[in-house]
């Protein structure tokens, strides 16, 4: 027996600290609890969870509208770093004692994890276990959206909506490096001097201006070539109609069906009626696409996230890419974590770390 199958067998029938939702609903319905550790199965990896990277999608799982929620209890939680500590059987890329990170569907909300070993990958040596948990998933959705739905090119012009969040400095950082004039929005002017730092050409207040006067009036017109936007609502329309010809939109979240107050279904509904209907056939008109997509339901997509992880970390190497990361919690007071994260105040990823 290896070390770190032995490491594992030490664990076996061991509990673990975890957050756990009880019912669907605000930050208070995680609980922090004892519960069994659990085994790797075939090409799973064990790991030994040192900071957790929060999302969006783990406030929306925990109210039990994320696709694929389980019903209560489970432990939420999309993004990780630790060490391995246990491999199951056909393990090939670990051997144990590796500092990891990676996406999981669930759990990362606890001591312990499983995941897929093809979800994992080694953390660069410049990176600390907080700098590494908030990479995975914001870094993913950037590459995912920029590079493999609308392939930003060089001296396209983009837009990018919540310009200063987890996904929305990753997507200034990568947007730079492929050498696109960058739009960015965000809700202050402490986020967007972030942006400015990441590469952010034009900076606009949404609460202040009105973003598509502006970009049509420094564009002459012209509008953008790329959309990355999050939020949905009220900044959908607009966007799209900010669109040049051969314009690519990619819709990757709605934000703006949700408060600090939580989800309220009314509002969803108006959220929804505003952002209208797409003719197609004025996709054809005025040669647009729109593409949408949630990384959550990817997951069974090994071999490509294995792929692009593996680009997304030499990137890291390489200096292109680095975590923002704006507060971080520790793991007892991962209820305010959630709750901070909600508000939208944050910049960058909120990030909860474990004792070591």
């Amino acid at each position: 027996m290896n070390g770190d199958k032995r490491k594992a067998a030490t664990l076996a029938g061991k509990t673990m600290k975890a957050a756990v939702v009880e019912k669907y609903g605000g930050p208070e319905v995680l609980k922090i609890k004892d519960i069994p550790i659990p085994r790797a199965g075939s090409h799973q990896i064990l790991v030994r969870v040192r900071a957790i990277g929060l999302n969006f999608a783990d406030i929306i799982a925990r109210w039990g509208v994320y696709p694929g929620t389980p019903k209560p209890p489970f432990v939420p939680g999309l993004e990780f770093s630790g060490e391995v500590v246990g491999t199951g059987d056909g393990v090939a890329r670990f051997t144990g004692g590796e500092r990891v990170m990676g996406k999981s569907q669930l759990g990362s909300h606890a001591e312990f994890l499983v995941v897929d070993e093809r979800l994992a990958g080694v953390i660069p040596q410049s990176f600390t276990f907080e700098q590494a948990a908030a990479f995975p998933v914001a870094s993913m959705t950037a590459f995912h959206g920029l590079v493999e739905l609308a392939h930003v090119g060089r001296g396209e012009r983009l837009l990018v909506h919540a310009a200063a969040g987890g996904v929305g400095t990753a997507m200034l950082q990568l947007g730079k490096h492929l050498g696109a004039e960058i739009f960015a929005t965000a809700s202050s002017p402490e986020k967007l001097s972030v942006a400015k730092q990441l590469g952010a050409t034009h900076l606009i207040n949404y609460r202040k201006d009105d973003f598509s006067a502006k970009i049509l009036k420094a564009t002459d017109g012209y509008g953008v070539d790329v959309v990355m936007d999050s939020v949905g609502g009220w900044a959908f329309r607009k966007s799209w109609n900010l669109l040049a010809g051969m314009g690519r939109y990619v819709l990757y979240g709605l934000s703006a069906v949700s408060g600090s107050g939580g989800l309220n279904f009314l509002r969803a509904l108006r959220v929804y009626a505003r952002m209208g209907v797409l003719v197609p056939a004025g996709l054809i008109t005025k040669n647009r696409t729109i593409s949408g997509f949630n990384l959550g339901t990817l997951s069974n997509k090994e071999s490509y996230l294995e792929s692009a992880g593996r680009t997304l970390i030499q990137l890291a190497a390489d200096g292109v890419l680095k975590p923002v990361i704006g507060k971080i919690f520790p793991f007892n007071d991962i209820v305010s974590a959630h709750r901070e994260l909600q508000t939208g105040r944050t910049f960058g990823k909120v990030v909860v770390v474990l004792d070591p």
